[in-house]
């Protein structure tokens, strides 16, 4: 079942883009005309060339991440995206990557804002954005309405497996792949699969998903079925 959530931010988005393209599908003129987002490929993709590429630009970048390399990455900046993605990268692997990036904005950036800008007014998207603080009477009617009001956090940061940090988030990575999934092969039009092999066999034919992302799309669709544990104990006796 393809959560809620999914389903309306990748309905919004396509909404705004004037319907998905045919598959495989490329998402990149679709981000830059529902979105205030802009593609950039860089070759050999790294925190220390988007740090270098945004000053040219004379966009603040205040990160303090150590440099590594990178697949992808989002900027965001007053109420505008930058997706970095590797132009060195195999078309499916990019293909992904700028997904990813594009539910990060999706869900992490443009959501909130929505939400903060119909409970609270336009005008805290100037909080939002760190421009200033929010007033007393915007603190507590957050509260009030459970909106969080604040500069907007990172989720660059990662161990030295060069995975997330803590539960929150490797959660969101969770969703900015759920929804990359959506984006790219809607669950609708895979309904009719029941091999887990078969279905990742598709998704990277005919949908252009790489291995690693059709595999998990695919266990993520089809999950194996719950083991019985007192079965479990029994096997180890046999």
């Amino acid at each position: 079942m393809t959560p809620i959530w999914v389903e309306e931010l990748a309905a919004r988005f396509w909404a705004a883009a004037g319907g998905p393209p045919a598959v495989p599908r490329d998402l990149t003129a679709a981000a830059m005309s529902a979105l205030p987002v802009s593609v950039v490929g860089l070759s050999a993709l790294h925190l220390g060339g988007v740090r270098d590429w945004l000053a040219r630009c004379r966009v603040p970048c205040p990160l303090e991440e150590p440099d590594r390399p990178l697949r992808a990455c989002l900027f965001t900046w007053v109420g505008v995206g930058f997706v970095f993605v590797d132009r060195d990268d195999p078309p499916d692997e990019r293909r992904f990557s700028l997904a990813h990036e594009v539910a990060h904005f999706l869900r992490d950036y443009d959501a909130p804002r929505r939400l903060a800008a119909a409970k609270l007014g336009p005008g805290v998207l100037d909080v939002l954005d760190g421009t200033r603080p929010p007033t007393p009477e915007e603190r507590v009617h957050a509260v009030l309405r459970q909106v969080p009001v604040g500069p907007h956090a990172h989720l660059l940061r990662r161990d030295a497996d060069g995975e997330a940090r803590t539960p929150a988030e490797r959660a969101a990575e969770d969703a900015a792949d759920r929804l990359a999934f959506e984006l790219l092969a809607p669950a609708e039009q895979l309904a009719g699969e029941r091999d887990p092999r078969a279905l990742a066999c598709r998704l990277r034919a005919e949908f252009g998903l790489p291995a690693g992302a059709a595999g998990d799309y695919a266990a993520a669709l089809l999950p194996a079925p719950p083991t019985d544990p007192f079965a479990a104990r029994l096997a180890q006796f046999r």
